[in-house]
């Protein structure tokens, strides 16, 4: 079970509004250069996907959460960028979804426990990021997706995320302005049936002149 310890909502946002909140860095590099075997995984079928190894080997996992607030990181992210059940289904663990959002919630907000005081509260961000598919793009390969479809998608993982202990859900490198907007959709509809509130972070990536990667204009 989630710990009941993790700070309110708007603690996050108060002392967002207060001063400079310093993020952890990326988890998947950090990873890499651990060199894991597919046995690690559990087995080549799943080597590569970061996430199931909050399964696997949740100790490496809260090591680098530890790692990160040790070096006075205020917030830490999941380790479920690619948790999303799309994504998951590329390693035939789409079924997995709720198991390790959850467990990838539960990891850090652990972490944070551990040294969080009352002058200095540290945050869960439950990372959340692009499917891969870019409902917008007019090429069917990359659009083989309808609205309804990610705003299920995104909505399964927030919850799941929530349930877990997260203080903010973080929509990380979005690409598709459409994709954006279905997140923050089926997030806003598990709120509505009576998830816990928590604050929406959302992240596009832009290339040139502010544009996101299919050219949407965000200004």
């Amino acid at each position: 079970m989630p710990s009941e310890k993790f700070a309110p909502p708007s603690e996050y946002l108060r002392l967002l509004g207060e001063r400079v909140l310093i993020f952890d860095g990326a988890m998947g590099t950090q990873l890499m250069d651990l060199d894991l075997s597919a046995a690690d995984f559990g087995g080549p079928t799943y080597q590569g996907c970061n996430e199931v190894l909050v399964l696997t080997h949740p100790e490496i996992v809260r090591g680098i959460h530890d790692s990160y607030l040790a070096a006075g990181a205020d917030v830490i992210e999941t380790d479920t960028f690619t948790g999303s059940r799309i994504k998951l289904d590329e390693y035939s663990l789409g079924e997995k979804t709720r198991e390790i959002n959850f467990r990838a919630a539960t990891i850090a907000r652990e972490a944070c426990d551990a040294c969080s005081t009352p002058e200095r509260p540290r945050f869960v961000a439950g990372s959340m990021g692009p499917t891969g598919m870019l409902v917008s793009s007019s090429d069917p390969a990359l659009s083989n997706v309808t609205y309804e479809q990610l705003r299920e998608v995104y909505a399964e993982q927030a919850r799941a995320l929530v349930e877990g202990g997260v203080d903010l859900l973080l929509l990380e490198t979005m690409q598709d302005l459409l994709e954006l907007k279905a997140a923050i959709a089926g997030i806003r509809r598990e709120f509505a049936s009576g998830m816990r509130r928590v604050p929406i972070q959302a992240q596009p990536t832009l290339i040139t002149e502010g544009r996101m990667l299919l050219g949407t204009d965000i200004r």
